[in-house]
């Protein structure tokens, strides 16, 4: 009788609980390109067409010992397919008969096998970076996932992916319509950053609170690099971790694309990321079944090969589950920056409490210290915000964010409560708001289930969750949200039967709270406990019963790292001078162990009690941040006004001087910008598209000729935004939102032109294209927006582009610049075949044309190979070539 096969979550469990990997397969397209087969527009059209060739690639892998057999379903996503050959069911019904039969035919091991649908990003971006809504997302994922799983898909891979919102979207299609085992997977630059900019701990905070029931990385760079990706994502992460990394660095050899780390390299690369803790282990870009059985071989064996004449034993590969250390791996830095501590055990989880946005990352609590959570954009009490929520003026809410980050708040509140307005729709809009333009995570807060739900969908992170309490009604309500969707959740200390007027009674009720969230799989490290700030005018008795009940479930469940959370202005309410009172008590509840500071930040009194504490308390090493803050400011002089502090001090009495402007502005601004440039080039910077237009009017109003405001205002901004991404000061989001904002002022430029008559200034016409055969095309369209941002006219010939519609459209329109991109390592190929053809054709006419290569799988030595000019590793790097070959 033939043994039953376990669901891959009970075999996954089975592995890790005895102390052994699971394996994955290697590459797909190197494994095809090895086949000879050219007939195919991609590589997906073979699991129809040509059935055995893919079958064979896969008993390939299974003889080669691995568990998971991908499916060559990287590209068959309904939004991406366009007018492919077949249709989506087609595909995905033909590649799953073809795994099936593989893993029926080669059973010779006795292993489980399983099918796995395999898919890759959309390739277009989402909102506010691109035209993609969430929504639409989530429906194309949704439609791939169930109609693979229909045809037999055992688990879900959502690999080589660049932006975590997007990545959002597939889990939660998969999750919310298909019972399959998802696996999730980012790819790095080398930087190690996502192309959004988020970081391995940002990745690991996202994905875990999606409850992914694999994360890891694939594909990137180097190998080395792909080792300290493994360390990083094993010293953050409580779930599994799958490591495929490519066999290095890609070369061209006779117009392919080789990739030099031979089998056994790539095993000893992998047998050094099992020790580091990865539970997962298979191959992306260039590895073959060679490789994946090197690897299987290298790690059961539980030796490394002979290395520089000395040989490192390692200890038996059962052991890395059962290495423990007394430091968690954890530790961060004055600002909750991660920093190495040296091990990394596989073992060495940590209790401490992250939140994040799409690429920034804040830990709450432990080495970080307490975080300022800004309490401004929420209507209670404040006639501005709820005149500004009623008008849903969004613009006030950003200025409220930049206001209260420029502060020093960490974490931002968002709540949005009012009668007469759509609370739901408005906190979306706020949410999307306020993360198209800062990078800070937030906290939603609202009372309103259907609310929180909705914050939560669209929430780029994993937030702050405000709140749960004690009472039955409300903890069905809002813990199912935190399951699903992900989150930190600040936990109220009041019940049905109100709130306790004594610390032990508001720590029982902080116990029933915890007991419950353990039901539904949120760690005590996701919880926040509120023990409630009574106003200290009218509960005097009670007012520090709130300090002494953090210090009770501090010494409770500390080790388990729970956080508290506290409203701190609400205790001097009906009091004069409320800063004395607010002050005061928040370094009583700060030294009682405080982690989550509900505040003004732009309350002077409450801001120098928090830089005060950092110090007194060791969170600012050295005390730098308190000089960095304080030095060269006047304290508070009583008895005199402050018009009079002003003119002994120079500054504002207790404040700082004015903000500095950016290091690098003097390199690229005119030394005589007006304030209404000035306020221009600002808002291009942040990124606030809505203000572009009125700022740019004024200009034209004021006597301003187009191209002056180009010259002098928008290149300049763009320059800045370029230079602080190209140092790692901005990221994706950021350039894209600066390019959209620059997009709203040239409309109101082309307006006035168009009103008067004349033409806008042509800097020169380029040509972009992603090849034939290759039908990604997200990095060309970053590329485009950059271009037509300083001033050129770009022709996009769209993706998955013959040759020769490259050529005759450059012939046509006497194209001095072409810039060609590809992703796929079978379609370098066509690139070359283009670059050649492009080549030949300019030199009958007697033409001098320029082209930069660009895309994941090229290098500068790899894109000069097959014949660029110019290689284009980002879309700065592409309007610096603009600029050389066009002289402007």
């Amino acid at each position: 009788m033939e043994k039953r096969k376990p669901a891959f979550r009970e075999f996954l469990k089975e592995r890790i609980q005895a102390g052994k990997p699971v394996y994955f397969d290697g590459g797909m397209g190197t494994m095809i390109q090895a086949s000879g087969v050219t007939d195919y527009a991609i590589p997906e059209d073979l699991s129809v067409t040509n059935p055995d060739v893919i079958k064979e690639i896969h008993k390939k892998y299974i003889r080669a010992g691995a568990h998971v057999l991908t499916g060559n379903t990287f590209g068959i996503n309904p939004l991406k397919i366009g007018d492919a050959r077949f249709s989506l069911e087609e595909y995905l019904k033909a590649e799953f008969d073809v795994m099936k039969a593989a893993i029926s035919e080669e059973k010779a091991d006795g292993e489980p096998r399983y099918a796995a649908w395999d898919s890759g990003q959309i390739g277009r971006l989402l909102e506010p970076m691109g035209d993609m809504t969430f929504d639409e997302a989530y429906e194309a994922y949704k439609i791939a996932a169930t109609t693979a799983e229909k045809y037999g898909a055992e688990l879900a891979i959502l690999e080589t992916m660049s932006d975590l919102h997007e990545l959002k979207a597939a889990i939660l299609a998969v999750k919310e319509n298909t019972k399959l085992p998802i696996v999730a997977t980012t790819t790095f630059q080398d930087n190690l950053r996502t192309l959004t900019g988020a970081d391995v701990l940002t990745c690991v905070t996202y994905l875990e609170a999606l409850r992914v029931d694999v994360l890891g990385f694939n594909c990137g760079g180097s190998l080395p690099d792909g080792e300290e990706l493994t360390r990083q994502f094993c010293r953050y992460s409580h779930t599994p971790v799958l490591v495929q990394p490519n066999a290095g660095i890609p070369t061209v050899v006779n117009g392919k694309a080789v990739f030099p780390a031979r089998a056994g390299e790539f095993a000893q690369s992998q047998l050094r990321n099992r020790f580091s803790g990865a539970l997962l282990l298979g191959g992306c870009c260039g590895t073959t079944p060679d490789h994946i059985s090197a690897m299987i071989g290298a790690v059961e064996s539980g030796k490394a090969a002979e290395d520089s004449g000395k040989r490192a034993e390692f200890k038996n590969i059962a052991e890395i589950g059962a290495k423990k250390t007394a430091e968690p791996r954890n530790s961060t830095d004055s600002t909750g920056a991660p920093q190495e501590s040296g091990d990394n055990s596989a073992s060495c989880r940590s209790v401490d409490t992250f939140i994040c946005s799409y690429n920034s990352t804040v830990q709450i609590g432990g080495k970080a210290g307490p975080q300022i959570v800004g309490e401004r954009i929420n209507p209670t009490g404040k006639k501005k915000v709820k005149a500004a929520l009623q008008a849903h003026d969004m613009n006030f809410v950003l200025d409220e964010a930049e206001s209260q980050i420029n502060a020093g708040a960490q974490i931002l509140d968002v709540n949005v409560g009012l009668p007469g307005i759509d609370e739901a729709q408005t906190m979306v809009d706020a949410v999307k708001t306020i993360q198209a333009a800062f990078n800070v995570p937030l906290q939603l807060d609202s009372s309103e289930a259907p609310v929180l739900e909705k914050g939560l969908r669209y929430y780029n992170g994993k937030p702050l969750v405000n709140s749960v309490n004690g009472k039955r009604e409300v903890m069905d309500k809002v813990f199912p949200l935190v399951a699903h969707y992900g989150g930190a959740v600040v936990a109220l200390c009041i019940d049905e039967d109100g709130i306790a007027p004594t610390a032990e009674g508001r720590c029982a009720v902080a116990r029933k709270i915890i007991a419950e969230a353990a039901k539904y799989g949120i760690p005590v490290r996701d919880i926040v406990i509120d023990t409630l700030t009574l106003t200290v005018s009218s509960q005097q008795k009670e007012a520090l019963e709130t300090c002494r009940a953090i210090e009770i479930l501090k010494k409770e469940f500390g080790a388990q790292g729970l956080q508290f959370i506290l409203g701190v202005s609400n205790i001097s309410f009906g009091l004069p001078r409320r800063d004395i009172v607010n002050s005061r008590f928040f370094m009583a509840a700060l030294y009682s162990g405080l982690t989550a500071c509900i505040i003004n930040p732009l309350s002077e009194p409450m801001m120098e009690t928090y830089h005060g504490y950092r110090a007194l308390a060791g969170f600012d090493e050295n005390c730098l941040g308190y000089i960095e803050k304080y030095t060269g400011t006047t304290a508070p002089v009583y008895g005199i006004s402050a018009e009079q502090a002003r003119s002994l001090s120079g500054t504002e009495a207790g404040g700082t001087s004015n903000a500095k402007t950016p290091e690098n502005s003097s390199a690229v601004l005119p030394a005589d910008l007006t304030e209404e440039e000035k306020t221009l080039i600002d808002t291009i910077c942040k990124g606030f598209k809505d203000a572009s237009p009125d700022a740019t009017r004024k200009l034209l109003d004021g006597g301003k000729k187009p191209v002056e405001i180009i010259d002098r205002c928008i290149v300049p901004a763009l320059d800045l935004v370029g230079k602080d991404f190209e140092s790692g000061r901005k990221f994706l989001p950021q350039l894209l939102l600066s390019a959209d904002t620059v997009s709203a002022a040239f409309a109101v430029i082309k307006e006035t032109l168009a009103s008067s008559g004349a033409a806008a200034e042509e800097k020169g016409k380029i040509v972009i294209a992603t090849v034939h055969g290759d039908i990604h095309d997200i990095g060309k369209n970053i590329v485009k927006a950059m271009l037509e941002n300083y001033g050129y006219t770009v022709i996009d010939l769209g993706k998955n582009v013959p040759a020769e519609t490259v050529v005759k459209t450059v012939v046509e329109n006497e194209i001095r610049l072409v810039g060609l991109s590809a992703l796929m390592t079978t379609t370098v190929a066509s690139m070359e075949e283009t670059i050649k053809l492009l080549r030949e054709e300019t030199a009958k006419l007697g033409r001098d044309v320029k082209i930069i290569a660009g895309g994941a799988v090229l290098t500068a030595d790899y894109a000069a190979k097959i014949g660029a000019d110019y290689f284009g590793k980002d879309a700065m790097a592409t309007v610096a070539v603009a600029k050389e070959v066009f002289g402007k």
